[in-house]
């Protein structure tokens, strides 16, 4: 049997994150509704061939759809053709990138400049990209980037609303299709580490990703500068950091390159990380590092303890021959690491 996927819900994070901080929200509704490039106005009225269009039994059956799922292929197989159909209905429906970026005509731009889905239709692509609102540099640069594939006659697969983001709210979107894409790579590579392992390896490991990801989600929320409308990205971007690292070490522990230290060692790498850990909760507020706080800090360490154990719990079912002092000591010399980064009396 395969692990359970236990990915974090990221597209209603990313939303609840937007809704929840206002100075990000404000900077990019003073960027929105922008005047979109003049040149568009030849665009507005290509026609859109009916047979590209959804049925009524489409509508009915794809009501509640969503076209970045269906053509990136999260959570199923993917189906340009169908993310053609869906992008529709969510045009319908009025879906601009205030809800999301990836789905209407954001998604149906990309759809006929690709070529997958619907016949490639570089006028089709730049009507729909008039369509995205965004930034106005976005606006212009999207605009700009299809006319310059369009004269280059290009018949590649890869162009992206990403290529041209400029703004912060764009780019925490952007880190989130990113990290939706990377947790697919990372899942069937956990697959693939845990095919042989025995259910009770495999139960045990689920109760140490479940602990991992608290962890890893804490640190990103508190051990991170938030500060910015580029927030959403950081956040996203160091918790799917400390993801992967994860999967890597659990790689190279496959191959037998396990840790090996002494009770003597952990004792000495224990006591260096509490003098850190006491540093920084001492230190004064540094605005260099905006959101980030000694009572934060404090959360973050309290579920990296609860990840220390799990792994200790772990090792011992999947690795009975390494000591929990050795799981100990290169936990803690790692959780050292990302203190000092903090710590403005330690440099």
């Amino acid at each position: 049997m395969h692990l359970p996927d236990l990915r974090l819900v990221i597209n209603k994070r990313f939303i609840g994150i937007c809704m929840c901080l206002a100075v990000s929200i404000h900077a990019f509704a003073q960027q929105r509704g922008n005047a979109r490039p003049q040149a568009c106005d030849q665009y507005d009225h290509i026609a859109i061939p009916a047979s590209d269009l959804p049925t009524d039994a489409d509508r009915k059956q794809l009501a509640s759809c969503k076209s970045e799922d269906l053509y990136f292929g999260f959570g199923a197989a993917a189906d340009a053709d169908t993310a053609r159909k869906c992008a529709y209905i969510e045009r319908e429906k009025g879906l601009d990138n205030w809800h999301q970026p990836f789905g209407g005509a954001g998604m149906l731009a990309m759809i006929y400049a690709n070529g997958k889905g619907a016949s490639r239709n570089f006028d089709l692509a730049l009507r729909f990209v008039c369509e995205v609102d965004g930034a106005e540099g976005e606006n212009q640069g999207r605009f700009e980037h299809l006319l310059k594939l369009q004269s280059e006659h290009w018949t590649g697969s890869n162009f992206n609303l990403c290529d041209d983001a400029t703004s912060g709210f764009m780019e925490g979107w952007c880190a989130d299709l990113q990290e939706q894409l990377d947790h697919v790579k990372r899942q069937q590579r956990l697959n693939r580490l845990t095919a042989e392992w025995t259910p009770r390896e495999k139960s045990a490991f689920i109760e140490l990703q479940n602990s991992a990801y608290k962890y890893f989600k804490a640190s990103a929320e508190n051990e991170v500068d938030l500060s910015g409308t580029g927030r959403a990205a950081f956040e996203i971007e160091a918790e799917a950091s400390l993801k992967e690292k994860f999967i890597q070490v659990l790689e190279q522990f496959e191959k037998g390159n396990l840790p090996k230290f002494s009770a003597e060692e952990f004792a000495s790498a224990d006591r260096e990380l509490n003098a850190v850990y006491h540093k920084v909760q001492a230190q004064p507020h540094d605005p260099g590092h905006g959101t980030v706080t000694a009572d934060g800090i404090k959360k973050a360490q309290r579920a990296w303890i609860q990840y220390r154990e799990a792994w200790v719990k772990f090792g011992q079912q999947k690795y009975p021959a390494v000591p929990p002092e050795s799981w100990k000591n290169w936990l803690t010399r790692e959780r050292t690491k990302m203190l000092l980064d903090l710590c403005q009396n330690c440099k």
